[in-house]
């Protein structure tokens, strides 16, 4: 069975940071944590809500970028000439090469624990003689002809990345996922121990995110407003939130959608329309202007093709904002449909969409309702500091 520890039945205010745990942990990481451009930032916001619990966090990274940046540049010329796709981050020669990296790292600078989050090629050939947590938003059984850099795998590539993906799960001595979606995949494809598995929603990648009054102040008068958020206008489902807008404006009222982070085809019409091409969240000009998009629409509305987690929605729900998008994925694991926003099966159209988004709209208490309950969930459920403290909390009874 799944451990996961319940939300709190009524939301409250952040509890203060209790006395630092006696444990040194080491994060390693691919990329390097200390920075917010790396994994959309999980791994950063995970050590800043890390360590004010801990006596000590030290970072192992970057471990791999110099390796894969010219590992890749071979298999991306292979692809090229015979369309075939190989994955070098994810293969045993990266394994060996990381597990080399880390073993000197720790020769050096001895801990307690080693934490790494997206990382099966960086703990697939250690063996070490302290524990391992392991946490990642899904598995390569569930990726695979699901994101598209999965898909068209040699068969060696896919061997190799399963059996790290195995080979890491069996090393972990605590495997979290934010999903009940992912960590079912770990128990029932690798034979993961579910004693050992836990389900710990990820948080908001925002250094600055409202209190609950301003979160759920009223919005300004003005047209129904939606938003988009997401740099894969097809994975996202770009094309299918503006046959929506399109549906919901032909019906006579006035919809308006602005998209952040990509831009739509030349020949998607701009009425109605707003486009931002990109606002970095490490520019507080810009991470302004983006809470000021989620503080002042009604929903968000990202009709994904393909999602393992989606940041989005804890940012949206810290934001009182509910969300409208797919039952795909872990998606369904971080909307509560029907409670926090809706999510629509993946065969919905933009008519679809229009229709959920017309009827939410023209009931102004079941709007408000979900706003609240959004904003309810990130206080007990999407917020790193309540996955800090879940993990510390299985860090504590592992060192006992």
């Amino acid at each position: 069975m799944v451990s996961t520890t319940p939300p709190s039945p009524e939301p409250a205010a952040p509890a203060a940071v209790p006395e630092p745990m006696s444990v040194h942990m080491a994060l390693a990481s691919a990329g390097d944590a200390r920075s917010p451009h790396y994994w959309s930032g999980s791994p950063y916001y995970m050590a800043q809500a890390l360590e004010p619990r801990l006596s000590q966090l030290s970072y192992i990274s970057p471990v791999q970028e110099r390796m894969v940046s010219t590992v890749g540049k071979a298999a991306r010329l292979r692809q090229r000439l015979t369309g075939q796709r190989t994955m070098p981050a994810s293969s045993w020669f990266a394994a060996k090469r990381n597990a080399q990296v880390i073993r000197r790292w720790l020769s050096e600078t001895p801990v307690d624990m080693l934490y790494a989050p997206a990382g099966s090629a960086l703990i697939a050939a250690l063996d070490l003689d302290i524990p391992v947590i392991y946490s990642s938003d899904a598995t390569v059984h569930l990726m695979i002809d699901y994101y598209g850099r999965f898909s068209d795998l040699t068969s060696g590539a896919l061997r190799e990345a399963e059996e790290l993906e195995r080979a890491a799960i069996d090393q972990a001595a605590i495997l979290t996922y934010p999903t009940r979606w992912a960590a079912n995949s770990a128990i029932e494809h690798y034979g993961a121990d579910p004693d050992k598995v836990f389900i710990m929603p990820y948080g908001a990648n925002m250094s600055t995110l409202p209190d609950r009054a301003t979160a759920l102040a009223p919005r300004a008068p003005g047209p129904l407003r939606l938003v988009f958020v997401g740099v894969d206008w097809e994975r996202k489902g770009g094309a299918i939130a503006v046959e929506a807008l399109r549906a919901l404006n032909d019906r006579g009222g006035e919809t308006h959608l602005t998209i952040v982070g990509c831009v739509p085809p030349e020949d998607v019409p701009r009425d109605n329309l707003t486009v931002h091409p990109f606002l970095s969240k490490n520019d507080p000009a810009e991470l302004a202007q983006l809470a000021a998009l989620y503080a002042g629409s009604d929903f968000l509305f990202v009709p994904t093709r393909a999602e393992c987690y989606g940041v989005v929605w804890c940012e949206a729900a810290a934001h009182g904002l509910p969300s409208i998008s797919t039952a795909t994925g872990g998606v369904p694991d971080v909307i509560t449909d029907g409670v926090t926003g809706h999510t629509l099966p993946p065969e919905a159209g933009g008519a679809d969409y229009a229709d959920l988004i017309a009827e939410i709209a023209a009931d102004p208490a079941r709007l408000e309702a979900m706003k609240v309950s959004a904003r309810d969930d990130f206080e007990t459920r999407l917020d790193w500091s309540i996955w800090a403290r879940d993990l510390v909390a299985e860090v504590g009874r592992l060192a006992r």
